[in-house]
């Protein structure tokens, strides 16, 4: 797999596969935590995902947390964050992409004289490497057409759960 664009911080891009529980779990301890920890700011000194990580595993109440984690089925800090970030991308990209409205995009940019031949490999090679595999699309899209959890997207994620 090549490295994720340069600029972004995100190593989690390497989205990996997700059955429609673990998507339902990941959600679902992420309001717990939420709730029941919310006393708690788990920012890191890094941005995104990796920054969460480093704080619930600097936290004093780690080992709480890996406990919830583990009653919802994850191995660990990390395995829980990769299948939210999984669930997430694949929830935002087709929320994006409704009406092929991604693909036609990438036309938009690979058509564009106005363009770098650089530029549009870059933009064009960033917007593809947010695709989740297909099996968490459709993972995506049965969270969205499940109203319990279209609202609890809207809840965690409200740029995407418009």
């Amino acid at each position: 797999m090549g490295a994720a664009p340069r600029g972004h911080t995100m190593k989690v891009l390497n989205q990996r596969p997700l059955t429609l529980q673990e998507a339902k779990n990941a959600i679902d301890v992420l309001l717990l935590l939420r709730e029941k920890y919310k006393n708690y700011n788990f920012e890191g000194k890094a941005d995104g995902p990796a920054g969460v990580i480093e704080a619930m595993k600097n936290s004093a109440i780690r080992g709480q947390i890996e406990k919830e984690l583990k009653r919802y089925g994850f191995s660990s800090i990390e395995d829980w964050v990769a299948a939210f970030v999984s669930a997430g991308l694949a929830v935002s990209y087709v929320k994006r992409n409704a009406n092929g409205a991604v693909e036609r995009r990438i036309q938009e940019i690979e058509s564009d004289p106005n363009l770098p031949e650089d530029l549009k490999r870059r933009l064009v090679g960033m917007i593809r490497a947010m695709k989740p595999p297909k099996e968490n699309e459709q993972v995506a899209q049965q969270l969205l057409n499940d109203s319990a959890y279209a609202e609890k997207i809207k809840k965690l994620m409200p740029s995407t759960g418009e």
